[in-house]
């Protein structure tokens, strides 16, 4: 029960009711991470997670998603390759970096860089088997970790279902062999500039409340 309400208290954080900007990141990693999130309303082939309300899919390919708030655009990647080896991270701290830390909960692990950008704050997570990437204003840092956690740690995997998928060779395809898994350092990462070649749709963001 402790968790469930946790995890209410951020959703409740995202659309403006506490402020979230007041929290500390340690213990928004921390909070999110161990709420075991299982709200699912987002469904792909292999996958599903939970989109917070705030939040709207732009655009969307086998294991790449751009997200937005309407002013910020999220990059989601999610590894299903790296899930179907059981791949680890191979992670590099930056001493140049405005924040970084890794963090284990269960048997998942990941870790978090936030780095200054002319004048912006990228902010790279890995967990999950997946990544995400945006850039933010600082007010905004906190806000964009907590969207960010939420969606990485509420992806379910199908097991069955990525199986096939690769016996089947789906995953094979070369605009989908970006691996985050593969000796990833968060200060070289080139994921940004990889997915915005797919950044050509425009589309109002619809209301996901609405529609469910």
């Amino acid at each position: 029960m402790k968790k469930i309400l946790i995890f209410i208290v951020f959703i409740l954080t995202l659309s403006g009711c506490t402020n979230l900007k007041k929290a500390d990141i340690n213990t928004i990693i921390k909070d999110i991470t161990e709420s075991k999130i299982k709200l699912s309303n987002e469904y792909r082939t292999g996958y599903k997670y939970y989109l917070p309300s705030n939040l709207g899919v732009i655009k969307s390919t086998k294991m790449n998603e751009i997200i937005s708030t309407g002013k910020e655009k999220y990059y989601l990647y999610v590894d299903l390759v790296g899930y179907y080896y059981n791949n680890n991270i191979s992670y590099e701290k930056s001493s140049n970096a405005y924040f970084t830390k890794e963090f284990t909960y269960g048997d998942k692990s990941g870790f978090i860089e936030i780095s200054v950008k002319n004048n912006k704050y990228l902010i790279e997570i890995i967990y999950n088997y997946a990544k995400i990437e945006v850039i933010v204003d600082k007010d905004n840092i906190n806000e964009a970790v907590a969207n960010s956690l939420i969606v990485l740690s509420s992806i379910d995997y199908n097991k069955e279902i990525i199986e096939n998928m690769m016996g089947e060779d789906i995953l094979n395809y070369s605009e989908e062999k970006f691996n985050i898994f593969e000796e990833t350092k968060v200060k070289d990462s080139n994921f940004l500039e990889y997915v915005q070649e797919y950044d050509t749709y425009k589309s109002e963001i619809p209301d996901y409340d609405l529609i469910n």
